[in-house]
């Protein structure tokens, strides 16, 4: 039997999420570090799973608070902790893969995070083809291998579309400005003994609730879990607080927002997460309207060492097919989807 919570988290602060690349170096420009960033609307699903995890330890009493941090127990007089099994048992001890499944404990899959405002509406990412409709045009391009279909959008205008970002159950219209608005800071890092660093100067642009807006998630578990309805988290590259409130919930994630998509001409899959591709996916799309953006994960967190760097599509990205099985099933990668990765909309073309 499965379990499943709508699990929200207001900020009670400035947040700020990093991406790839924030004030860090960039090898691959040859970049040694960077003066400004600029949050990203939300975190990464891995540091999500991360938080989860973290808080399902504290809550059961297996996080030990110690001089220099907090950690499980590993170890008693000679035989191996209690403690540290029941931890295992209950989170699992993998870091994230990309490319492989692993161990979550009761955790049974988390979905992608969606906004939440203060009449309780919920907000997905919008298909960024909403007010477009694909047309193929006389001619070939050259993508790649060999040539292609040429397609435009009709009813696109750069200077005269307004498209709007995010969209409800109702299908209201709104974007991630209407919910929070951004906070600007500067500042001066400075060494332990009070001196400026080198490249110290930075600015930084963070987000607020408008209006007491939130994030929310569900979260599926093979057990029932008991923790305080309301307790307190840290999310973020800044370890921003979050109150966390935690409700039972019946329903699905693609539940919730089937419908929300208008059916077109053409077939296509709507992303409603980040989205890995292999190229054996994209052969099958015809048109991809989106943008990819780099991710990687920590391999090692005491060393700083990351995992090689991965491309995936944007909430939002339209996949337009004619082989929205075989692309589906490509999609399907039960290891991502469990930490809410790869989970989209498949909305069939009008006949």
């Amino acid at each position: 039997m499965k379990y499943s919570y709508l699990i929200t988290l207001k900020p009670l602060e400035p947040f700020f999420f990093g991406g790839e690349f924030t004030f860090g170096a960039d090898e691959s420009r040859q970049e040694t570090s960077r003066y400004s960033a600029t949050s990203t609307e939300f975190p990464q699903q891995t540091a999500l799973l991360g938080m989860l995890r973290k808080t399902l330890l504290i809550q059961n009493g297996h996080l030990t608070m110690h001089k220099k941090g907090e950690w499980v127990d590993s170890t008693g007089r000679g035989t191996q902790s209690k403690n540290y099994d029941n931890a295992k048992a209950l989170v699992g001890t993998d870091a994230f893969s990309y490319e492989k499944a692993i161990d979550l404990g009761i955790i049974d899959s988390l979905s992608p995070l969606f906004i939440k405002d203060k009449s309780n509406n919920f907000f997905i990412a919008n298909a960024k083809d909403r007010d477009f409709e694909i047309k193929e045009i006389e001619g070939k391009v050259s993508i790649g291998n060999g040539q292609h279909k040429a397609f435009v959008f009709e009813g696109y205008d750069a200077k005269e579309s307004n498209h709007k970002g995010y969209i409800s159950t109702s299908k209201d219209l709104k974007d991630f400005s209407d919910f929070f608005k951004e906070v600007e800071t500067v500042g001066i890092k400075k060494s332990q003994s009070g001196e400026s660093e080198e490249d110290a100067f930075f600015r930084k642009k963070s987000h607020v609730p408008k209006d007491g807006e939130s994030f929310a998630f569900i979260a599926t578990f093979s057990q029932e879990i008991e923790w305080e309805k309301q307790s307190l988290v840290s999310l973020g590259a800044d370890q921003s607080s979050f109150i966390l409130k935690i409700e039972a919930y019946d329903h699905e994630f693609k539940t919730v927002f089937n419908g929300v998509h208008e059916a077109k001409k053409s077939s296509r899959i709507v992303l409603a997460s980040q989205t890995l591709l292999s190229q054996e996916a994209y052969a099958l799309c015809f048109f991809v309207l989106g943008e990819r953006k780099p991710y990687r994960q920590l391999v090692n967190a005491k060393k700083g060492t990351k995992s090689k760097r991965y491309y995936l599509l944007e909430k939002g990205s339209v996949l337009y097919t004619e082989e929205l099985e075989k692309l589906e099933k490509m999609l399907n990668q039960k290891h991502l989807r469990a930490i809410g990765i790869n989970h989209y909309f498949t909305i069939k073309g009008k006949k």
